[in-house]
């Protein structure tokens, strides 16, 4: 059964490699920038602190959290005297008598940092290559893998590794890819980790700590060099960069099979295009499906993973027991598939279904270790016990897809259940009681903000619980619901005796645009806010004279009495003429030079202290306002004086005219050019004046004069 291996490298934030095995998913590695692998990197670190009753010490090393290191992953050249002692309990040398504060090591990561968990490292290097791996080792001398159990194979693997040149305290492990391979392949492959480790010992000697000596290859070529295998018939990658990179690596450690090597040029995404998405999807899911209709339940906690294993729609057999041992058999090859394509590690619990036949209990139990023998990770199974649970163990290789790509749920805290709308408003109402317990005396109002589902069911059906507050209490309660909260979020807002007339003048929050404007106003001018009870508006009016002044107002007459004078000054004057009196209707009330300086009615009054009804121009200063004002006042005065003066002479123009026997006023018209003239009522002493109407007024009726005695 052949297998394909798809690189997914398109997008640079996240590089996802997977295996297909009879275009099924079988295993899967996704490494995004933002959570790279640290796991085989090599640090050299500062001991950090030493916790003897833990038997560890904490090394920081640049990344994260610190390292946790405990005592037994001390390699013996690290001990006083470069030899590890053997004895135990009492005998057993202290971490403290090793390791001292502030002294430089080189470390390892065997374990990435998980949670709150920090990474876990070692002492004890290793570097591996496609066909070896290099490390240090307790034993002088080689090794070899343990999933390599066949004896004739491991006895030419010993032979191979015979005529290398191993130092003491260093071992060379030949890996699974090299047992077939040939001994020009192998010693390629040495040579190059060889390589590799002087330059990792040349950075810890000249380094400065903390400092990354040497660091793991990218997910791609790490995952050709650990999972490439005979049965692996092509790898297919859709990046043009990343092909020339595993090309590159390809021509320096396995030149012969660089033509298994394929670039994806399809529209389509090349996960989408064989189908692995929707596997990918499936990997969230809780419950996993199996082919005769039973499913797994899978769960991650803190402390172990539990699988349950149902048979739901499995009915195809005969009887239960055959049912049961077929969902069985069927859900021990997913459970290894799963924890695979997971990573799940730790401690596992298997519930199986029930079976009474003991042959197929070992059946099952058979099944399972079959399946998880290609795991890459260590896996130690259990037998299943009386309960029909088996439990297991698996190293976590990497972080869980699930930890890596999600986050936990701001609503129910990554438990996956929420407390309902019910259950939270009675919670939210005992607490209500527990608030008004406290400070009951003190309160006038309490305003409580809930989330809408919790507001609403506390208005609608604890309305009258919150009413008996009032009631017994004194105490408004205010409901609110806000979408900003949720699940059992409460907020109370306390509203204090004697507090309701300070809040209703305080001005209410503006919006942001609001703000910023009174923010841009401020640098110009300072506005200040009173902060208090509002200013009295004055008393209402009253008659001054109380009731009596009340009752005398209302006793009066609606139309009041008219006085004799004013019925005699309403009466109306006519004139003798008819023509005048047909067009003005009455005898006017004032001469002509009354009329003259009388005010013009359709002018406005003046005011502010304009006496032509001007309005002062806008930005005039008060000097000139007073120098107009002078101005009008003077012209006003000389009008007057002027009309005094015309009045004067008029009259004393009458009394001579009246004295004087005509005669004499005849001579005294030919007497000469020098004598003073009067004539048609103009003063002596003036020049005639033409009096014209002004423009845009009407001219005032002449009054009825009386004839002169001497014409």
């Amino acid at each position: 059964m052949t297998k394909i291996m798809i690189v997914n490298a398109k997008m640079a934030e996240e590089v996802r490699v997977a295996i297909l095995k009879e275009n099924r998913l079988l295993d899967l590695d996704i490494e995004t920038q933002s959570r790279t692998k640290q796991k085989g990197n090599i640090y050299k670190g500062v001991v950090a602190n030493i916790e003897d009753s833990l038997e560890a010490a904490f090394i920081e090393y640049g990344e994260g959290r610190q390292g946790f290191l405990p005592l037994s992953e001390l390699r013996p050249s690290l001990y006083p005297g470069g030899k590890k002692p053997r004895g135990r309990g009492k005998d057993r040398p202290k971490i403290s008598d090793i390791l001292e504060r502030g002294q430089e090591i080189v470390i390892q990561i065997t374990k990435d940092e998980i949670g709150n968990k920090g990474a876990a490292v070692t002492t004890y290097l290793s570097v591996p290559g496609r066909y070896l791996v290099l490390m240090h080792s307790d034993d002088t001398g080689g090794g070899i893998s343990r999933k390599i159990d066949d004896h004739r194979a491991r006895k030419r693997a010993r032979a191979l590794l015979s005529a290398l040149d191993v130092a003491p305290g260093m071992a060379v492990i030949i890996r699974t890819a090299g047992m077939n391979r040939s001994r020009e392949d192998l010693f390629r492959d040495f040579k190059a980790l060889a390589k590799t480790w002087d330059r990792i010992d040349n950075g810890a000697q000249l380094g400065r700590a903390p400092t990354l000596l040497y660091r793991e290859p990218e997910l791609v070529v790490r995952t050709i060099r650990d999972y490439l295998a005979p049965d692996i018939e092509k790898i297919v990658i859709d990046n043009e960069d990343e092909f020339e990179d595993t090309k590159a690596y390809f021509d320096e450690r396995m030149p012969d099979l660089a033509k298994m090597l394929n670039l994806y040029q399809g529209e389509q995404p090349v996960f989408e295009n064989f189908g692995i998405e929707a596997a990918i999807d499936e990997l969230y899911d809780r419950n996993v499906k199996l082919p005769s209709g039973g499913e797994l339940v899978i769960d991650q906690a803190e402390a172990l993973v539990a699988v349950d294993v149902n048979s739901s729609k499995s009915t195809k057999e005969d009887d239960h027991e055959s049912t049961v041992y077929k969902t069985n058999l069927e859900a021990a090859d997913e459970i290894a598939r799963q924890l695979r394509l997971r990573d799940l590690g730790g401690i596992v619990v298997i519930d199986f279904i029930d079976m009474a036949s003991r042959k197929h209990i070992r059946d099952v139990e058979r099944r399972l270790k079959e399946a998880m023998r290609t795991d890459k990770a260590r896996v130690k199974i259990g037998r299943i016990s009386e309960n029909g649970t088996l439990e297991l163990t698996r190293q976590r290789l990497r972080q869980a897809h699930r930890l890596i790509s999600h986050v936990e749920c701001s609503h129910c805290q990554g438990t996956g259940l929420v407390r309902d709308a019910e259950g939270r408003a009675i919670s939210a109402l005992r607490k209500i009681y527990n608030v008004l317990a406290k400070s009951r005396k003190k309160l006038a109002g309490l305003h409580v903000t809930l989330p809408l589902d919790v507001a609403n069911m506390l208005n609608n059906r604890k309305r009258q619980e919150l009413m008996d507050i009032y009631v017994d209490q004194g105490v408004m309660v205010y409901v609110e619901g806000s979408v900003a909260l949720q699940g059992e979020d409460v907020q109370f807002e306390k509203e204090g005796r004697g507090q309701a007339g300070l809040k209703a003048a305080r001005t209410q929050k503006t919006s942001d645009n609001s703000r910023k404007r009174k923010a841009r106003n401020s640098k110009s001018q300072s506005i200040t806010q009173t902060i208090g009870p509002p200013a009295s508006i004055g008393a209402a009016p009253a008659f001054i004279e109380g009731e009596e002044g009340e009752q005398a107002w209302l006793n009066e007459p609606d139309e009041p009495e008219v006085l004799e004078e004013e019925k005699q000054s309403q009466e109306a004057k006519h004139y003798d003429d008819p023509l005048m009196e047909a067009l003005f209707g009455s005898a006017p009330d004032i001469q002509i030079s009354e009329a003259l300086t009388r005010p013009d009615p359709a002018k406005p009054e003046p005011k502010d202290g304009d006496e032509n009804g001007d309005i002062p121009a806008k930005g005039e200063s008060k000097g000139r306002q007073r120098k107009k004002r002078n101005r009008r006042n003077n012209d006003r005065r000389r009008r007057k004086r002027s009309s005094d003066e015309v009045k004067a002479n008029e009259d004393a123009a009458q009394e001579q005219s009246e004295e004087a026997p005509s005669e004499g006023r005849e001579q005294d018209d030919t007497s000469g050019e020098n004598a003073p003239v009067a004539s048609e009522g103009k003063p002596d002493n003036k020049p005639e004046m033409d009096l014209k109407p002004l423009q845009n007024e009407e001219a005032a009726p002449p009054a009825p004069q009386e004839a002169p005695s001497a014409s």
